[in-house]
């Protein structure tokens, strides 16, 4: 049956998590709840009846962005390098993109201030990535389809490879030609299949 409430409850929701989102990238950590619910056009009294505190709402944006860069990780290995340069290509756009550094500014910049919640926010983040990278490898080696080692290694080896240079060059403003985006994934993924080729 259609519940109309339901439909504002999950709007209300959705709507914070945007004005969070838009919020966070413009003022940082220091957006306050006010701001959030003004902006989101919802009472405070809505703000905390889907979140505990500004950190819960915090940690909910960055989980709700990675559901997206592993969606590929999601579906059977019918193809080992598709599957892994959709991962690739879908992580490099969200993670090197102007909002993507904006937040990783956010992160480290709040690191010493609010140890607990980043470490928190990590875990739901990059930390949830590499675990379930490391599962998906995990099981292309039972296949044979890699060669057997530290399936946690090897998804921290791809992710930083995904990575490069490239996200300190935006950090620190630091100019370069523009990349091949497609050329670069499949150098990074085909290099990574080589260097874990399943032995013969």
């Amino acid at each position: 049956m259609h519940n109309p409430a339901m439909n504002t409850v999950n709007s209300n929701r959705d709507r914070l998590l945007h004005a969070a989102t838009e919020l966070f990238l413009e003022h940082g950590y220091d957006a306050s709840v006010d701001a959030i619910t003004c902006r989101a056009g919802v009472a405070r009294q809505t703000f905390y009846n889907h979140f505990r505190s500004k950190e819960c709402l915090f940690a909910e944006v960055i989980r709700d962005s990675v559901i997206a860069i592993l969606a590929p990780l999601n579906t059977p290995i019918a193809n080992l390098r598709d599957s892994l340069k959709n991962f690739a290509s879908v992580y490099r756009q969200q993670a090197l993109s102007p909002n993507g550094i904006a937040a990783y500014r956010i992160l480290t910049s709040q690191a010493q201030q609010f140890p607990d919640l980043i470490r928190e926010v990590f875990g739901m983040g990059d930390g949830q990535m590499i675990v379930r990278l490391a599962g998906f490898l995990q099981h292309a080696m039972e296949q044979g389809r890699l060669c057997r080692t530290d399936s946690l290694f090897a998804a921290e080896m791809l992710m930083a490879m995904l990575m490069g240079q490239e996200r300190t060059h935006l950090l620190l403003g630091v100019q370069r030609p523009p990349l091949d985006e497609v050329l670069q994934v499949e150098r990074v993924i085909d290099g990574f299949l080589r260097m874990f080729a399943p032995n013969d």
